[in-house]
């Protein structure tokens, strides 16, 4: 009896002291895990690993104010919700195409009948109205059709009490725009600078900096005949962006943490080398993120020792990579929820046993949050395989710099890089 009045102390404590409670089910996806992430500083923070119970059901108290993007991360897959720092509570059926989310508690119908309105008024301006010039005033359905565009024309968007989440609206409602061409080149650049230059940090908490990121660099190689042109290009724009936000700002580093993968995963290795040797020679204070970038980056390249890489158990006689006795080894970095990956299989199983023969070994480190799946993915392999089941949150990841799956790094006896790819055949 004591210890249920204990616990029922610490629970009614816990539940006083939380800001606010998120609670969801997610149908189709019972008994599973659910990473809770929010944005800080321009990137996603996991603050939870949560657990859906066998109907699908889940809860988590915010111990702290948090108005921004919440990202719900599965095994396979991803949504996201608006935070009000109050009450938020969800269903979802992943069994239903449309994944619609329905909300009982918190700000998001609100803001869904927000968007709601916006899109009709953007179907009446660029469908309807064009379509109303095709017919005419006498005609039955020229009148039906301006008996609708009026009644559109008339609905009055909501406004928000909460200041930061009218930001958001106004703000995607901009994005929107941009991304349908109601403003020019120029016009499109300015506004983009002028957010990463003039906002506060709801610019970071809702995940804007991603969107306004891809926008700027879009709209900067407008015109481009040519790769060549099109650097050029992207590098005068980002260093004119850098020059007004500073790199030794977090928003700053937030641009480099995100600019830098995004021109290397794009073939723009030269400009990509130029802002991680920025980023190297700051001297002010780095954020995690742009750090992790720098050691990945450092930590595997031809030539260099890669970090050990330690198991939880012992696999195959091998409680760590370094344990791994072959003179040559290649890491996989791949995931069962990667359809790339899946197709990869089949070449990796066929390249085993010559790699084997040859004193090779393979260590396939899977980036799965979900032990069934890894389990099944892995069960008819006879290699190495290993997960700390924390996917792209795995420090593992972040210590190799791991952008995309599948990565494979071959490796010498000594644990040097030999060699990076994509694909198997290319250690063939």
């Amino acid at each position: 009896m004591k210890n249920l009045s204990v616990l029922l102390i610490l629970s009614f404590i816990s539940t006083v002291h939380a800001q606010f409670k998120l609670e969801g089910t997610i149908n189709g996806y019972e008994s599973k895990p659910v990473f809770i992430k929010i944005y800080e500083n321009g990137s996603e923070r996991l603050i939870k690993r949560v657990e859906t119970n066998d109907s699908g059901n889940f809860s988590y108290y915010f111990p702290n104010e948090y108005i921004g993007k919440i990202i719900l991360e599965l095994n396979q897959g991803a949504f996201e919700t608006i935070s009000d720092n109050s009450d938020l509570s969800f269903s979802i059926d992943l069994n239903d195409p449309t994944r619609n989310i329905n909300y009982s508690k918190g700000i998001n119908t609100k803001i869904q009948d927000y968007f709601g309105v916006e899109d009709k008024k953007t179907l009446s301006d660029f469908t309807l109205k064009e379509l109303l010039k095709m017919y005419n005033p006498q005609d039955e359905f020229y009148t039906a059709l301006q008996k609708e565009i009026t009644r559109i024309d008339a609905l009055a968007g909501a406004r928000f009490e909460n200041e930061a989440i009218q930001y958001y609206a106004d703000a995607k409602n901009e994005v929107a725009k941009i991304n349908r061409n109601d403003y020019t080149t120029e016009e499109s650049m300015t506004m983009a600078k002028n957010r990463f230059v003039n906002d506060n940090m709801n610019f970071e908490n809702f995940g804007l900096l991603q969107d306004y990121l891809s926008i700027y660099i879009s709209y900067a190689i407008d015109g481009a005949k040519n790769k060549e042109e099109a650097a050029t290009k992207i590098e005068t724009a980002l260093d004119q962006l850098l020059a007004e936000v500073g790199t030794d700002t977090s928003r700053g580093q937030a641009v480099l943490s995100n600019i830098i993968p995004m021109l290397d995963g794009n073939g723009f290795q030269e400009l990509s080398t130029k802002y991680l040797n920025q980023a190297e020679s700051l001297t002010c204070e780095i954020t995690p993120d742009l750090q992790y970038l720098i050691d990945g980056k450092n930590n595997v390249k031809v030539g260099a020792k890669v970090p050990n890489i330690e198991f939880d158990k012992k696999i195959k006689n091998a409680k760590s990579l370094y344990d791994v006795k072959a003179d040559k080894k290649l890491i996989v970095f791949w995931a069962s929820w990667c359809p790339h990956c899946v197709k990869e299989i089949p070449h990796i199983k066929e390249f085993y046993p010559d790699f084997q023969s040859q004193g090779g070994e393979i260590i396939a480190v899977s980036l799965d949050m979900e032990k069934t799946a890894f389990d099944n993915a892995t069960k008819d392999t006879q290699w190495i395989n290993y997960s700390d089941l924390m996917k792209w949150e795995s420090p593992i990841v972040k210590q190799y710099g791991i952008s995309s799956t599948p990565t494979m790094i071959l490796l010498d006896k000594d644990n040097n890089v030999v060699k990076i790819g994509s694909r198997v055949s290319e250690f063939l």
